[in-house]
């Protein structure tokens, strides 16, 4: 197929996911809140939506919690995912004290309680210190797919390291805005991480999920969602 060709396809995917999302999501049910333990037994809250194999975690960003993630949960659900928002240690309904150097144990979890409902594809979706903490976990912990947006390379104590990029494996997409400071890290990140990428810049300087509510909230959705449905199809 051609690169034209292959555009075109992918253009007609992302309209037909828009159109779907528009018309699915307002009739999703609520999601179900559960609980769950890291391995250093801290218990988090989260928030599971829809059903089937493929699973999606979402990690939020600082200062924000789980609900950040719950309307792109409803619509990752719609499409057949089942997808898991949880708060990190000490934000929002979860245990702990607010620790951010560990976080990634946090990421680590969720995925580990995905798998236990019977999830047997995974992707890792994480803003801001989210996205920091889901590249440690991609790098180590099989997941099939990463999303890392408006993410820094370190962060309070987090950091995601040259030799974690470089033993990414799976299609991962980068996206950012041009005016969000932690730009110049997402370009550096991008270009050191291995496996299939694909970068992707917006205008504005909106960052993390504030992304969502922008003037581009409805392409991001469209790309990741196309994104997430080529790397761990729901069916």
């Amino acid at each position: 197929m051609s690169v034209t060709a292959r555009c075109a396809a992918a253009s007609a995917l992302l309209a037909l996911l828009l159109l779907l999302t528009a018309g699915t999501a307002a009739t999703t049910p609520a999601g179900q809140p559960v609980n769950f333990s890291t391995q250093d037994g801290v218990t988090l809250a989260g928030t599971l939506f829809g059903g089937g194999p493929a699973g999606v975690v979402l990690a939020h960003m600082f200062p924000t919690d789980q609900t950040s993630w719950h309307p792109f949960a409803r619509q990752l659900a719609a499409e057949g995912f089942r997808a898991l928002a949880f708060d990190f240690r000490g934000y929002g309904r979860s245990g702990g004290t607010r620790q951010i150097d560990v976080i990634d144990r946090d990421v680590r979890a969720a995925a580990a309680f995905l798998r236990g409902q019977g999830v047997q594809r995974l992707a890792l979706v994480g803003a801001s210190m989210g996205g920091t903490a889901a590249i440690k976990v991609a790098a180590q912990d099989g997941a099939q797919a990463l999303v890392v947006i408006s993410s820094p390379q370190a962060f309070r104590g987090l950091t995601a390291s040259g030799a974690e990029l470089a033993r990414l494996r799976v299609p991962s997409l980068w996206i950012s805005s041009e005016g969000d400071s932690v730009t110049p890290a997402m370009r550096a990140m991008y270009a050191a991480a291995g496996g299939a990428r694909t970068l992707h810049i917006y205008p504005g300087s909106a960052h993390g999920t504030y992304l969502f509510d922008s003037l581009h909230g409805a392409d991001l959705t469209g790309r990741i969602l196309v994104f997430i449905a080529r790397a761990v199809p729901p069916q």
